[in-house]
Parts: structure tokens; sequence; C-alpha cells
């Protein structure tokens, strides 16, 4: 995340240790050692959120996809059911009227 090298982290430590003194050196080093700590822990909740989210859309897309392709299907299901079914009720519809007597009386 941050480009600091070794040098860097050693003249921090030399100016720190010159303007607070070897009494409170400790204290703000250990002070902001936590102050890091929490930083850290919430950068860290923050990313986990966001990939929760990322992934709960990505469950989303995809079961809206599922979704598509079932009704597609569904409908072409339907399609091929109305066409099996068209000659039987014609034939029932034609047996039908044979059944029926006729008023003629014949």
């Amino acid at each position: 995340m941050f480009d600091i090298g070794f040098t860097e982290l050693i003249l921090v430590a030399v100016m720190g240790l010159l303007i607070l003194g070897p009494e409170r050196m400790p204290i703000a080093v250990r002070t902001i050692g936590l102050w890091v700590g929490k930083i850290k822990r919430t950068i860290g909740g923050v990313q986990k959120e966001i990939q929760d989210e990322l992934r709960i859309d990505e469950i989303r897309k995809k079961a809206d996809d599922n979704r598509k392709a079932i009704e597609g299907r569904m409908a072409e299901l339907q399609a091929e059911t109305d066409i099996m079914e068209a000659p039987v009720e014609v034939a029932q519809e034609h047996q039908a009227k044979e059944t029926e007597p006729s008023i003629g009386g014949s």
C-alpha cells in the first residue's frame, strides 16, 4: 500500500525519539500501533462487505439468467403441447358430432 522502506522507518523513529523523548516514545508507538490495527480491521471489514455484495449480485444475476432460460423452455414446451393437442381436440370434436343424436330422427 505505502512504499516505505527501512531507511524511512528508521528516520521516522529517530525523529519521533528526538521530538517525544524516551519517556513518551513507547506510549506513542503503542498508540499508533493500535490505530493502525483498527484501520486495517476497518478496511478489511469494508473489503469483505464489498466482496459479499459482489457475490450476492453475481448469484442474483445467475438466478435471473436461469429463470429466463426456464421461462423460455416452458414457452417452448407449451407450444409443443398445443401442437400435439390440436389433432386430439379435432378428433374429439369430430367424435362428439358423430355421437350426437340428430334432430331429424334419423
